[in-house]
């Protein structure tokens, strides 16, 4: 499941994590230097796979005349 980033708080990370839903993005708190590097390439996979999904709302949109 691709989530954006602005839903990355306690209760929602909480909630995911019960449900074992993975959410991209940094971890709370001060990040360790080993996660550094793992973590990017993650959320870089991430964004490049919700940029594609958003870019299909966006045309379907376009071409219904919901813009």
């Amino acid at each position: 499941m691709l989530a954006d980033k602005a839903y990355r708080n306690r209760e929602d990370l909480r909630y995911c994590k019960q449900r074992g839903i993975r959410l991209s993005g940094p971890s709370l708190g001060l990040p360790l230097q080993a996660d550094r590097v793992v973590q990017a390439r993650l959320e870089q996979q991430d964004t490049a796979e919700r940029n594609a999904i958003e870019g299909k709302f966006g045309k379907a949109s376009v071409c219904t005349g919901l813009a």
